[in-house]
């Protein structure tokens, strides 16, 4: 619970704690974690003035991640700071939200940008211009009229040359002298006609050459514009960028291109460093505060790409603010990345059916089916280890690091191949089983909700409309208490995270996944297993249908 006495010198809230109340030897890693009970007890405290303050924030048509940062000041009291992400909102000041890192103007209150729309009007107006209409209409034109003209003039050439040749014919039974003459004049007629039409077609290739040259010139006028325009919108990018310099707790100040091209990525995405956690490391440390806890969570309605659930916590976005956080959190403890972690290591890989031909195993939750970057422990690495004589790539299809279940391992090239047919023809069926966080109403259905990557919050997917890949689920309930549900869920095709969008989405069946750490809520595992699979054997053509226990209860 806070204090009702914020220091007025800070935009710091004071929080009330005991002797549980311990401050962490180090920061959570800011990508994925679980905030600390210090940090949820203040981010309680913020949702609870925005409730009291703000109550008609939660109902505007999209919502916003906002964020905590529980602080120690010199004196070692504890209190916390609030921020939200996005540029400067006057309506959300009247509670004591730090500022941006750095107030950007709007629109023609920047200098450059008055000049950069003062050219924007000059090709609105030139692209508008009677002159450069005209130019455009006229070449539209000439081109349709020159293409015309060839074409009939060639037509008639074509015509005039098959009524000499048919000439040619009947002068056979012609004395020979005036066959002769008339031959002569056929041959004439042939040459005068041909020249004619080379002429012809030069001059009305002149004429749209000429066309072409007036529009070209106005064309490269507007293009002059442009390139001024871009060039003057990438000056003022690049002013905008060294604008933004962020702080460390050793006061090691860098701006925000230099962070990010020391990150190895050339240019920031838009909207970098107008997150929340910059905005409050920022303020911190401009303040000689000392971070003990984060905590980011959304705030009102959820957006209809990403999955962000009213109230809930997630970690900070990695496009935009993995390179800054990295910079400003140099110099303080922090925890190591829990996803490099081999949460496989000591788990048995299971082996259900085995011939000369074909493997299948049951994946243990936490191992993962490919080397990775970091990780070499795999299902491949495993299989290949106690099968040096296995050959081709083997691994058919994969499941997330997070899900356990069957696995279809190929031992020889042909297998592979015939296997990989079968998914690509979608003949084979794979049964999924999973608890859900709530209760739903559904009792069965179909999931369509296109799929694509979240570029800044790798390796989570969202849902896109306009250029996700399309996405199948059919989903049956099983069971269901007051509080969770055990749900079938059948994929149709096999996008990455399908299932659990499918089901954590408010498209979908709005209820992530039990233990889901991307789209829910973490826990000790994720509750999806890759139940039941049937599917022709690659070699003899034999049905084949697998089958596993449920590795965890509802």
């Amino acid at each position: 619970m806070a204090t009702n006495s914020p220091l007025k010198e800070y935009k710091i809230v004071y929080l009330k704690t005991n002797d549980q109340d311990k401050i962490p030897d180090s920061f959570e890693y800011p990508h994925f974690y679980t905030p600390i009970a210090i940090a949820q007890q203040a981010a309680e405290d913020l949702q609870n003035r925005l409730g009291r303050e703000l109550p008609g924030l939660v109902n505007q048509p999209k919502g916003r991640m906002l964020g905590v940062l529980v602080v120690q000041t010199k004196d070692s009291k504890l209190g916390y700071l609030s921020a939200y992400s996005g540029e400067l909102q006057p309506e959300l000041e009247t509670l004591a939200f730090v500022p941006p890192v750095h107030p950007l103007p709007k629109g023609e209150d920047f200098q450059e940008m008055a000049t950069i729309n003062a050219i924007g009007k000059e090709i609105k107006q030139f692209e508008e211009s009677k002159a450069f209409i005209q130019s455009k209409e006229q070449l539209k034109r000439i081109t349709e009229e020159t293409k015309e003209n060839i074409l009939e003039a060639k037509k008639r050439a074509k015509k005039a040359k098959s009524e000499r040749n048919q000439l040619r014919k009947e002068a056979a039974h012609l004395p020979q002298k005036k066959r002769e003459e008339l031959l002569a004049d056929l041959t004439e007629q042939g040459t005068r006609d041909g020249m004619n039409l080379r002429r012809f077609t030069r001059s009305e290739n002149l004429r749209l050459e000429k066309a072409i040259a007036e529009t070209r010139a106005f064309e490269e006028q507007l293009d002059a514009l442009k390139t001024l325009q871009k060039n003057k919108s990438n000056e003022l990018l690049e002013a905008i960028f060294r604008s933004f310099v962020f702080l460390n707790s050793q006061q090691e100040g860098k701006d925000l291109k230099t962070v990010f091209t020391e990150f190895g990525i050339e240019v920031p995405p838009g909207g970098a460093g107008e997150c929340a956690a910059p905005k409050l490391f920022q303020y911190a440390f401009m303040h000689g505060l000392k971070p003990v806890g984060l905590a980011e969570f959304w705030w009102g309605k959820s957006p209809n790409s990403q999955i962000r659930e009213h109230g809930k916590f997630y970690p900070a976005c990695k496009g935009k603010c993995q390179p800054i956080l990295a910079h400003m959190l140099k110099g303080i403890p922090v925890k190591p990345n829990p996803l490099l972690e081999n949460f496989g290591a000591d788990k048995l890989l299971e082996t259900l059916f085995e011939d000369e031909h074909l493997l299948i195993v049951n994946k243990p939750a936490g191992l993962l089916s490919v080397p990775g970057r970091h990780i070499k422990d795999s299902v491949q690495t495993r299989i290949l280890q106690q099968y040096p004589k296995a050959t081709g790539p083997i691994i058919v299809h994969r499941l997330d690091q997070d899900t356990s279940g069957i696995m279809l391992v190929a031992l020889n090239k042909e297998a592979h191949k015939r296997l990989q047919q079968q998914f690509l023809e979608r003949t084979v069926r794979k049964t999924y089983l999973a608890i859900l966080e709530k209760p739903i109403e559904e009792t069965k259905g179909v999931i369509e909700l296109p799929l694509v990557l979240d570029i800044n919050n790798r390796p989570m997917q969202m849902v896109d409309f306009d250029y996700g890949k399309p996405a199948i689920t059919h989903y049956e309930v099983i069971e269901k208490t007051t509080t969770r549900t055990l749900i079938q869920l059948k994929p149709i095709t096999g996008r990455s995270h399908q299932l659990r969008v499918h089901c954590a989405h408010k498209l979908g069946l709005y209820a992530p996944i039990v233990g889901d750490n991307l789209y829910g809520t973490p826990l000790e595992r994720l509750c999806l297993h890759a139940q039941k699979i049937a599917f022709a054997h690659p070699i003899t053509n034999e049905p084949m249908k697998i089958k596993t226990e449920r590795p965890f209860s509802v």
